[in-house]
């Protein structure tokens, strides 16, 4: 009979990892006792860590500070991921499509990439793919940090999950009261989602809020060119065509 394995048996490997960042989520996460090997830099350590609480993760994100952990935190339950180059290539391109467009057409947007975000009342938080202000951009023009409750949550998060994950993150970003939120699967395929003003919860949408020229599909259909023609040349196809239909 063979041993189901479950997220606590499953370890994740962190390259690059400074001696302080280290310390420091060693003391953050000490309580849970976590079983962990740290080599010159490489720290290996549990996917999923449960009996966090939210003292443990603020310190948590002071240790990791600049250090790039995407993360998903719930209500006691930290889960880490470590990105794959099919995770980072997909969220890029579509950053550098929306970036392009935004500037071709002179809109304001203030891009705060993968800036953790937390909700106003705690419990939850995560560090998203990408994230932008759109809407919202004057609000927040100038401003160096992120603070729950008092800056409005960002217009867009784009989400790409090539991987298994153990916690459901539309719900944090419902918590955290994102507006819309593209998300692509592990299939590639891709959805745009709206957050309902009542229920705290996501609906699947035809057209993006931020962007009510575009779908999913069209989206879609210019992330898979980028093994055919290169990806600056799928940017410089997306802004021609996107400017044509937003006219």
């Amino acid at each position: 009979m063979t041993a189901t394995k479950t997220p606590a048996d499953e370890y994740i490997v962190l390259y690059g990892v400074p001696w302080e960042v280290y310390l420091g989520i060693d003391d953050a996460l000490g309580e849970c006792h976590l079983r962990h090997t740290y080599d010159q830099g490489t720290l290996e350590m549990p996917r999923v860590v449960y009996g966090v609480d939210w003292e443990g993760y603020l310190s948590f994100l002071d240790a990791t500070g600049e250090f790039n952990l995407r993360h998903t935190y719930d209500e006691g339950t930290l889960e880490m991921m470590s990105p794959r180059k099919d995770h980072d290539w997909v969220a890029s391109l579509i950053a550098r499509m929306i970036e392009a467009f935004t500037l071709a057409m002179d809109l304001p947007i203030q891009s705060i990439g993968s800036t953790t975000l937390r909700a106003a009342k705690g419990e939850r938080g995560l560090q998203p793919d990408k994230t932008y202000y759109l809407a919202n951009e004057p609000r927040v023009r100038g401003k160096d940090t992120y603070e729950p409750g008092k800056d409005p949550p960002p217009d867009l998060a784009i989400e790409v999950d090539v991987t298994r994950t153990c916690l459901p993150r539309l719900p944090v970003f419902a918590t955290i009261g994102i507006p819309e939120v593209w998300r692509v699967d592990r299939r590639g395929r891709m959805q745009f989602y709206r957050l309902k003003s009542k229920k705290k919860e996501y609906e699947p949408i035809e057209r993006s809020v931020a962007f009510p020229f575009l779908k999913p599909a069209d989206l879609t259909r210019f992330v898979k060119r980028r093994a055919e023609i290169g990806e600056t040349a799928v940017v410089r196809e997306f802004v021609e065509w996107a400017r044509r239909q937003a006219k």
